[in-house]
């Protein structure tokens, strides 16, 4: 088991970087004049490297201060000789180190180098494991293009085999170089085995800023560079049998390894090939636009063809690409495929254009990236000499071939980097490649001046969907309806859910039109209650009560005095009552605190309701205010009871006989004008009490006096009332969800008070992809971020299940309006107590989801899909038999990054990534993982953090199927920093499950974590 460490261990691996290019010091001042370099590239050559100092600083043009010499020390691990150590302080000496990868990187990076000094004019090849023959070898191959107007000069080179020099000479001829049809037939008479002589490739002085650079293959790339310069340049290379420029070793390393594993041959091979196709084209006296390692491009009749070597690309490649690029709107040229004598070739109509300079426009470079990302392509071999400029100024990429490949981070990421350093920092082609390092792919990039904010904000121009909108999406009622007043009736029994249902009220009631005032109306009373379910705790009441208030939930809070006084008087004004001083009924029923409550109303109506009611609406535009309202309009009509849950749709006309129906105490509305005219009414009394609640007395009077109370009206928005002997069943907080949300079954239809059950469960979902969404305080704006991102799915197929983790309905009460449309397909869960995220997984997963082979995808409430075609891939994956599914995610804080999973044995690779999203598993394999495993050892409580490593790392280890799909990013991912003490308990709690025992299948080895394996933070 590996320990866990928020920084990946350094590691040599390739990825892409730039040189690191370390100036160690430099010649003396005297050397800066001199106009040729001898160029020595070492890796791990210490004792050879002795040998070709030497030969080169005993040159007479070293003496003569014609010369200098610059050593490259490509990432050497092993120590210096003093003798060395002595020889590269010599005056003559620049030495160099930086990290180049590969013999022909080092090479290159020698020739860039040397651009780049002004009184430098030509670089002189030497191996670090060669030796210059005689000290006045330079200067007899300098002297060959001195004043002269050649590009390169070649010289002759003796060989040495195990130490000693063999007898022939590898003479460099004129008439076997300077004619490319011999040049050919040497080429395939060495590359067959037919002589021992190859191309004196070594022996090479070349002028500066030539733009010619080294192919990066693994053999004979010395060759291949050589062969181009004499098959393009015939008249402007020197060929200088003598002197003997050089002693080539055949004993180097590379060159053994190369022969071993039929590299050296194949390359050979190829390049015979490649030199007679030259050849031909130029006897022919073809137009060459270009030769390349994929092909030759030439100008024929105002087109231009391009033809692949038969080993570049074959049929399928071909017809790959042809997809690819079809009706696409991308800056490649269209161009015509068709195969000829075997070979693919294309063609396209020749078009007048600019070569990019040493800096490209930054519009030019962001549109070319712009439409390539939106067509899902890649071009990934950026360099100079593969970009034109149209004439409309439009950058463009003309290198088509295998190296246009379909879209993924890691290639996007990569391709943006290489444009971005030649055409916003105007570094060399060769400077930003991929290549071996120690270095970290993340710190490598960063490294790059001001490419991460580049990067960051073409990703954000590219998603602006994903960029957290600024106008808050909560619902605002549009009308503030000043002729009602809410009162919330409640007493001190009601100290437990107080908060939450004065919220559940409130929320439920502002909108689409809101109340003038909202009262909340305390009964003191704390002795016995009718039908009492809990004892009072009115101190409690009145500080939750001010709370509320503090939070502008209720506007004021009326308490009920218990002065006789007041009482007398309201009683007389009620009742014509003044002898009574209870303020309840015989049977403890409140009466004073509600009629109490109610002449402190100043507005026409009230729309007064229980604490404990619950309110669904099954419609939120439906305005049920107005609908009252209008109902109380007859003038006969003292009281509109709101609406219970129905079974039809329908709108239910309003009616009610004088006397028939009390005016509604749990909820109805009521005109306070009609009712104080109507005042005082009968109530007998007892024992200084009066006997009847005010509902049921104004109920006498109003039948006597041809008064109405009225029900019926549209069920869109309903209550439902749950008796006191029901209060502390369980499945009451679920009701109180489902309500809210218009949800109700059957049982419940047409019944004032609640109906307890089984039948009040969350509804199940049966889809092929169902979308998780858990969190808590979700910020609104981000949450409809999220929504939208499902909503623009090409492919609607899918469900969700979103669940709120006990935020209170202050917060969650609009989020049926945030689906919308999304409705239909959602489980809405919203808790009241904060169950935590392992209970809210295994819920949602084993409870909500019915199917074992439903994919399960793991969307955070506050991220968000990138991409509209998610549903569609992971509906493609599901077809291949993926059990585990993950897609490349965008982190904002740390765009650079890229979080590629890893499947073999990720439980020793410190998770290996397979905690990143998109985070998609089947029902089936998250139900194979025992639920003690997601609870801690000691303490059998569950994790309550790292649950993405917790989930998904026994997942990983179980899934036969697991698929990493890359077609761009899918996920933005936008992760709250953690203050030291979250990250370090975070990271301990990784540690943890990294530690239990793995679930693989498998016999287990240990796996070295790569650099991208961590989540660092």
């Amino acid at each position: 088991m590996t320990t866990f460490k928020s920084r990946a261990p350094s590691k040599y691996a390739e990825i892409l970087c730039d040189r690191n290019l370390q100036i160690v010091h430099t010649s003396a001042v005297e050397f800066d004049s001199a106009e040729v370099v001898v160029a020595i590239a070492h890796k791990n050559h210490p004792r050879d490297l002795v040998r070709a100092l030497h030969s080169a600083i005993n040159q007479t043009l070293i003496q003569k201060q014609i010369a200098r010499i610059v050593v490259l020390d490509d990432s050497s691990d092993m120590n210096w000789p003093s003798e060395t150590n002595a020889l590269l302080h010599h005056p003559s000496v620049t030495l160099l180190r930086a990290e180049c990868g590969s013999p022909a990187r080092a090479r290159n990076l020698l020739l860039d180098w040397a651009d780049t000094q002004p009184s430098i004019k030509w670089v002189a090849r030497l191996d670090a494991d060669d030796e210059l023959f005689a000290s006045d070898s330079l200067e007899g191959l300098w002297n060959s293009v001195h004043d002269t107007e050649k590009k390169a000069a070649i010289g002759s080179n003796k060989l040495r085999k195990d130490g000693v020099i063999l007898s022939d000479d590898n003479i460099a001829g004129p008439m076997e170089l300077s004619d490319h049809f011999n040049l050919a037939g040497f080429i395939e008479n060495f590359a067959s085995g037919k002589q021992q002589r190859e191309l004196p490739s070594c022996n090479l002085l070349l002028r500066t800023n030539l733009g010619i650079r080294y192919p990066n293959i693994r053999s004979a790339e010395d060759h291949w560079l050589v062969t181009k310069l004499l098959m393009l340049n015939p008249f402007n290379v020197a060929i200088c049998p003598y002197p003997i420029y050089a002693i080539y070793s055949l004993d180097g390393e590379d060159t053994k390894l190369n022969k071993s594993n039929k590299i050296w041959s194949d390359q050979r091979n190829r390049l015979a090939y490649v030199a007679r196709t030259w050849s031909t084209l130029l006897s022919t006296n073809r137009h060459l636009l270009g030769v390349g390692m994929e092909g030759v491009v030439w100008l024929q009749h105002n087109q231009v063809v391009k033809e692949f070597y038969p080993w570049a690309i074959c049929d399928t490649e071909v017809q790959n690409l042809r997809s690819l690029l079809a009706e696409k709107d991308v800056p490649i040229p269209t161009v015509t495929w068709r195969k000829c004598d075997g070979l693919w070739q294309y063609y396209t109509p020749f078009e007048s254009c600019e070569l990019p300079e040493e800096k490209l426009n930054e519009r030019s470079i962001v549109q070319y990236l712009k439409k390539l990302y939106q067509a899902g392509i890649c071009t990934l071999n950026v360099k100079r000499d593969n970009l034109i400029i149209t004439p409309k100024g439009e950058l463009q990429y003309i290198d088509i071939g295998k190296d246009i490949q379909p879209l993924s981070s890691s290639h996007f990421r990569d391709m943006c980097a290489r444009l971005y350093s030649i055409g916003i920092l105007g570094n060399s082609d060769e400077e930003l490649v991929r290549r071996l390092s120690w270095r970290r792919q993340d710190d490598a990039l960063m490294a790059l001046p001001g490419f991460e904010q580049f990067y960051s904000k073409l990703i954000t121009q590219l998603h602006p969907q994903c960029v957290e909108p600024s106008r808050n999406p909560i619902p605002i009622a549009s009308f503030k309806s000043n002729s009602v007043t809410l009162m919330i009736k409640a007493c001190g029994q009601d100290a437990d859910v107080l908060t939450a249902q004065v919220m559940h009220i409130v929320t439920q009631l502002s909108f689409p039109v809101t109340f003038a005032k909202i009262i909340l109306l305390i009964d003191p009373h704390q002795g016995e209650f009718l039908r009492q379910y809990a004892n009072a705790n009115l101190v409690s009441v009145i500080e939750q009560a001010k709370k509320l208030k503090d939070k502008g939930l209720i506007d004021s809070i009326l308490i009920a005095p218990s002065d006789s006084k007041t009482i007398t008087a309201t009683y007389e004004k009620w009742f014509a009552q003044s002898d009574c001083t209870e303020t309840h009924t015989p049977k403890n029923a409140p009466l004073f605190p509600q009629i109490w409550g109610f002449d402190q109303v100043t507005t026409p109506y009230v729309l007064q309701c229980d604490l404990d009611v619950l309110i669904g609406r099954r419609n939120w535009q439906h305005d049920f205010l107005a609908d009252m309202i209008y109902a109380c309009e007859p003038e006969d009509v003292l009281s509109v009871g709101f609406n219970i849950p129905k079974s039809s749709s329908n709108f239910n006309p309003y009616s009610g006989e004088p006397g028939e129906f009390a005016p509604e105490v749990r909820f109805g509305l009521l005109d306070l004008d009609r009712i104080r005219n109507q005042l005082p009414i009968d109530n007998p009394s007892s024992e200084n009490r009066l006997t009847l609640t005010w509902h049921r007395a104004l109920q006498a009077a109003m039948k006597h006096r041809g008064l109405r109370a009225v029900r019926g009206g549209d069920p869109q928005s309903y209550y439902v009332h749950p008796r006191n002997e029901h209060k502390h069943l369980p499945e009451l907080s679920k009701a109180r969800d489902l309500i809210s949300q218009g949800v109700e079954p059957v049982e419940q239809h047409d019944a004032f008070d609640w109906v307890p059950g089984n039948h009040w469960k969350y509804q199940q979902r049966h889809e092929a992809i169902v979308f998780l969404l858990k969190g808590r305080y979700t910020n609104h704006t981000l949450l409809k971020r999220c929504l939208d991102s499902l909503r623009s799915q090409t492919n609607q197929n899918f469900g969700i299940i979103l669940i709120d983790d006990a935020s209170g309905s202050n917060h969650n009460w609009c989020y049926p309006m945030l689906l919308g449309d999304l409705q239909a397909k959602t489980t809405l869960i919203r808790h009241d107590v904060n169950a935590g995220r392992m209970p809210n997984f295994i819920m949602a997963i084993r409870e909500i989801c019915q199917d074992s082979n439903t994919l399960v995808a793991v969307l955070d409430q506050d991220d968000c899909l990138m991409q509209q075609s998610v549903v569609s891939t992971l509906f493609e994956a599901k077809q291949q038999g993926a059990d585990l599914v993950q897609m490349p995610m965008f982190r904002p804080n740390k765009p650079l990054s890229l979080y590629r999973p890893d499947y073999t044995n990720p439980r020793f690779a410190a998770g290996a990534n397979v905690w990143s999203h998109l985070r998609v598993f089947t029902k089936r394999l998250f139900e194979q993982v025992p639920e003690d495993y997601y609870k801690h050892k000691d303490s059998s409580d569950w994790f309550d953090t790292a649950t993405d490593y917790l989930t998904m790392l026994p997942m990983a280890e179980l899934a036969k199927t697991p698929i990493y799909l890359d077609s761009g990013y899918t996920y933005w991912h936008m992760r709250k920093k953690l203050n030291p003490d979250d990250k370090m308990r975070n990271n301990e709690m990784i540690q943890e499950l990294l530690s239990k025992p793995s679930l693989s299948r498998t016999k287990i080895k240990f796996v070295e974590p790569t650099s991208d394996f961590y989540e660092d933070d």
